[in-house]
This record gives structure tokens, C-alpha cells and sequence, in this order.
């Protein structure tokens, strides 16, 4: 059978993107090893976040070795002086008590340095869940623009948190947390990774 030059680029065209599309799914167990790396490290900070940009294999099944103990070292050292990390791969950031500044918002500005580069793995993961009364509401210090920065990101993606967000001892509710994430940004993928697995929601 003989296409049309036209017909032929269109076809070629949804070669190329079927072709992209599969298999662009961070891999669970490769993300639950990173995070339980992260969390041997700053899981003293309390709530922290890292937002990292890595090479789109270092998120699929059967990697390893990411974070690197010299990485922690930095990210680790910067938090526990209450400082913002910076690089132009990975930032980092515990929530400011005094500022009552939570950990997902001190990140925002800075998001966009980790999802310029396309076509590469983009994870955000937050101890915590992001709550419903700051994080997720309509109010100031919301991060609605970074969810949707993150969602509209080309390449691998994924939104991870360990726990659902708890204040003085109350939780937010599981699936009012789930429900107004998805209705911030649909399209970005949401894992819950404890008991040794994540868990996409």
C-alpha cells in the first residue's frame, strides 16, 4: 500500500508518539528505593520535600544508586541549617517552623529550574502528603501552580508523598486528599509509597 507524502508524515507522526508513550510510567519499586534512600537520611527533618530531575532511565525498572551518599550529604547539611537546597537537578526544602512556612511551598519558586529540561524523569516527593487547609486549598501559600507546572511536565512524572499530612495529632482525610490533588492536576501521577511499596492512586 502506497500513502500520500502528507498521510505518510501523519502516520510517522503517531509512530513516533505511540512509541514514546509506552512505558512512561516511573517504575514503583525503583521509586520506593529512592525514596526509602531520602528517608534514611532526612527522615529526622520531620516534613521535607526534594523535587529532582533525573535521566529517564534512572526511573525505570532496575535502577539503582540514585541518590548518591554525596548527594544526601549536601541536601542533609543544607536542611539541618533550615537553608533551601539549590541545583540545577534537585532542590530540597524542611518546613520552616517559625516562618510557619510549609516544606511543599518554599519550593515553589524554584520548581521551574527542575522541569526546563524535557524529556527527562521528574519527581516530587513530600514526607507528607500536601495538606488540605494550606497546600491544596485556595488560599495563600497554596501550590496549585506547582502541581499544574509538574503535570504539564514532558517527560516521566510522578508525585509521591510516604504518609497523609497529620496536625496535632488529626489527619487530613485520605481520599479528600487524593480527590483534590486529581482535581488540581488530573493528569500528573500520584503514588503513596510505604510498607516497602508504592502504590499509585
Amino acid at each position: 500500500m502506497v500513502f500520500s507524502a502528507p498521510l505518510r508524515i501523519v502516520l510517522l507522526g503517531l509512530l513516533h508518539f505511540s512509541t514514546c508513550a509506552v512505558g512512561e510510567d516511573v517504575d514503583p519499586p525503583t521509586l520506593m528505593n529512592i525514596v526509602k534512600t531520602f528517608q534514611k537520611r532526612l527522615g529526622k527533618m520531620g516534613q521535607y520535600t526534594v523535587a529532582f530531575r533525573v535521566e529517564k532511565s534512572k526511573c525505570l525498572r532496575g535502577s539503582s544508586g540514585y541518590p548518591s551518599e554525596a548527594l544526601l550529604t549536601l541536601v542533609e547539611q543544607t536542611l539541618l541549617n533550615n537553608e533551601v537546597y539549590q541545583s540545577n537537578d534537585l532542590i530540597a526544602a524542611k518546613a520552616d517552623k517559625v516562618a510557619k512556612l510549609h516544606s511543599e511551598y518554599r519550593l515553589k519558586n524554584s520548581l521551574k529550574n527542575i522541569v526546563n529540561v524535557k524529556d527527562k524523569c521528574v519527581v516530587y516527593f513530600t514526607a507528607n502528603s500536601p495538606c488540605l487547609s494550606k497546600c491544596l486549598s485556595d488560599r495563600q501559600y497554596n501550590i496549585k501552580a506547582s502541581l499544574r507546572q509538574l503535570e504539564d511536565y514532558n517527560g516521566i512524572k510522578a508525585l509521591a508523598f510516604q504518609n497523609i499530612f497529620k496536625w496535632e495529632g488529626v489527619s487530613d482525610d485520605r481520599t479528600t486528599v487524593i480527590n483534590r490533588l486529581k482535581e488540581i492536576a488530573a493528569a500528573l501521577p500520584y503514588y503513596q509509597c510505604n510498607n516497602n511499596q508504592c502504590d499509585r492512586l
